[in-house]
């Protein structure tokens, strides 16, 4: 028996969203989403639904996955300095919070110094609990995680490691480097490329260890070349920078 092809079009009628009030990271999506429906508008009408919905993934989800691949690799990497990573059976206290003060201000001063390396080597410089819970080895933690894990960020920041963005929420930026090693390191770069005129855009697409940085805090950072007057800002409203020769 032939089964009658579906109607598409009434169905995605009836399943129009409702307005809602969007973030400005989900209006980008939604932005993203647009787009994606006018390319398709120019398909084949009896196209795979299936198909359809894998072009709308939201773009967190793809980021999210290179986050965890490039997680197990630290981990890989990190092994021969951290033991008790690579032998977790042998080192199971280092995955549970110590009963006493003490060894609680210990066991995340080790964890911390981890969780420094960790973010060098993913490239991470803005971390919080809720994402560090989802990745290996902060995963295996056994027993309140997210406690864990707050401790392990308060450390990075009472070592001068880190800086609360949002202590209620858990989020700091980790400084594997200083902003003046930064500073030193873009404007080695500039000169050695030969790139001693650029955007923020331009700089973070060049250099993969500052993409994840967020512009407000990479500003801060250029302003310390303009200030020791190794550099000066062409347009600062539109972000645009000029490396002094």
């Amino acid at each position: 028996m032939v089964k009658e092809k579906p109607r598409r079009r009434s169905r995605e009628k009836e399943d129009k969203p409702k307005p809602v009030h969007l973030s400005e990271e989900e209006y980008i999506q939604v932005l993203e989403k647009a787009e994606q429906e006018t390319s398709r508008s120019t398909e084949e009408e009896d196209e795979p639904e299936e198909e359809a919905a894998v072009l709308v993934l939201p773009v967190e989800e793809e980021e999210e996955r290179s986050v965890e691949e490039l997680a197990r690799l630290a981990v890989k990497q990190l092994k021969s300095r951290y033991v008790w990573i690579a032998k977790r059976g042998r080192y199971a206290f280092m995955f549970a919070i110590p009963s006493s003060e003490g060894d609680i201000e210990q066991w995340s001063a080790e964890w911390a110094g981890f969780t420094l390396d960790f973010c060098r080597e993913v490239l991470l410089h803005i971390v919080s609990t809720r994402r560090l819970v989802m990745l290996s080895p902060f995963n295996d933690i056994r027993s309140d995680r997210q406690r864990a894990v707050r401790f392990i960020l308060g450390s990075l920041v009472k070592q001068e490691l880190g800086r609360w963005i949002d202590e209620a929420e858990g989020i700091i930026r980790v400084f594997w480097k200083t902003d003046e090693e930064w500073a030193d390191e873009i404007h080695r770069w500039a000169l050695e490329t030969g790139r001693t005129t650029f955007t923020l855009f331009k700089l973070k697409e060049h250099r993969d260890d500052l993409e994840s940085l967020p512009k407000s805090e990479l500003r801060e950072i250029l302003d310390i070349l303009v200030k020791q007057k190794r550099a000066r800002w062409l347009d600062k409203e539109q972000e645009v920078l000029e490396i002094k020769i």
